[in-house]
């Protein structure tokens, strides 16, 4: 990297030399600064001992010898990109300590300028190694239990599929079969919950990749899934229930709509507010389905849509339109 620029080692103006360097170098971060032309011309002490470097060795490009090769990359193309434009940044790499182990930091870097002209970068980084290797755990715990979870509910599936099996009745049968379809739900909500980790889920990436997935497991594949969908993101157990409804009503439509297109559509309507809509292409709701307690669904299917719908603060909104949709609006 070009380093032919004398990069200069003094902090300028601000507070005095000495104040300046006790707080700096007491700091309990690493801090660097860069000069306009991206060259870093300053390090505190806590980086200087972390990499056991001179100041020297650490200006210009210096310091990115020490990133992870597996990170270097990265690493200089955001902080290029972000100087580029003037912009602060956030990025999470690997350093190399004095011993040659590497740590996860976490640097946040800002332009500052002086009598209103721009005149550098200043950064800080933290060590967030233990809070990487927590998050690993924890990714690993998950999957454990996700992978337990989903052993347990196909252990139920094949009971039922069984009693399902020696039932006489068509009644008991079509009972039995809307409880696997509705476990084999809970285990799809299940598979895309567990993608997220941060307690947030955008509607606009679960929601579809949820009802392509009912689908298949209910062998829906010759039917058409269309999706339009703006970024809702909501909590964790409000996306449960959600998908949990959207598992309901693609199931209605693979079973009553007659034209094989379903359609999903997740959008914001207004400032707060999220609507969900699943329509098919089939004859749509009766009369008496749209104002009596018990729809094409049945009584059963109703109710657990609406008390998953009130659970989360929906209104539930059922219509004719080409077909039959299904509306959730709720607050985000």
């Amino acid at each position: 990297m070009d380093q032919s620029q004398e990069p200069v080692g003094e902090p300028q103006d601000g507070m005095g030399e000495r104040e300046f360097r006790e707080l700096a170098d007491n700091a309990p971060v690493m801090i660097w600064r860069s000069r306009t032309d991206k060259l870093c011309d300053w390090f505190n002490k806590p980086w200087q001992e972390f990499v056991d470097r001179t100041p020297e060795q650490l200006f210009g490009y210096g310091w990115a010898e020490d990133v992870h090769p597996d990170d270097f990359e990265r690493c200089v193309a955001i902080y290029n990109d972000a100087f580029d434009a003037r912009e602060a940044f956030t990025m999470p790499y690997r350093l190399r300590r004095r011993d040659g182990v590497y740590r996860w930091f976490l640097d946040n870097g800002a332009p500052f300028f002086r009598n209103g002209e721009f005149a550098g970068y200043f950064g800080s980084c933290i060590d967030i190694t233990e809070q990487r290797d927590l998050e690993e755990h924890q990714r690993l715990l998950l999957a454990e239990l996700n992978h337990r979870v989903k052993n347990n509910l196909q252990l139920i599936i094949s009971f039922l599929q069984l009693s399902k099996n020696r039932a006489s009745g068509e009644e008991a049968k079509t009972l039995l079969q809307g409880a696997i379809s509705r476990i084999h739900g809970v285990g799809a909500v299940q598979n895309e919950l567990h993608k997220y980790t941060s307690g947030v889920v955008d509607l606009a990436d679960y929601l579809p990749n949820l009802a392509r997935s009912v689908l298949t497991i209910e062998r829906g594949e010759d039917h058409i899934l269309t999706t339009e969908a703006q970024s809702v993101k909501v909590p964790f157990q409000t996306a449960s229930n959600l998908g949990l409804i959207v598992n309901e009503l693609v199931i209605n439509a693979i079973k009553h709509g007659r034209v094989n297109r379903i359609a999903l559509t997740v959008r914001r309507p207004e400032p707060g507010m999220a609507e969900i809509c699943i329509a098919d292409q089939g004859p749509g709701f009766s009369e008496d389905e749209l104002t009596s307690s018990t729809p094409r669904g049945g009584a059963k299917g109703r109710d657990l849509v609406d008390a998953l719908a009130h659970a989360s603060k929906a209104t539930v909104i059922r219509r004719n339109l080409d077909g039959a949709q299904v509306c959730l609006r709720l607050p985000c």
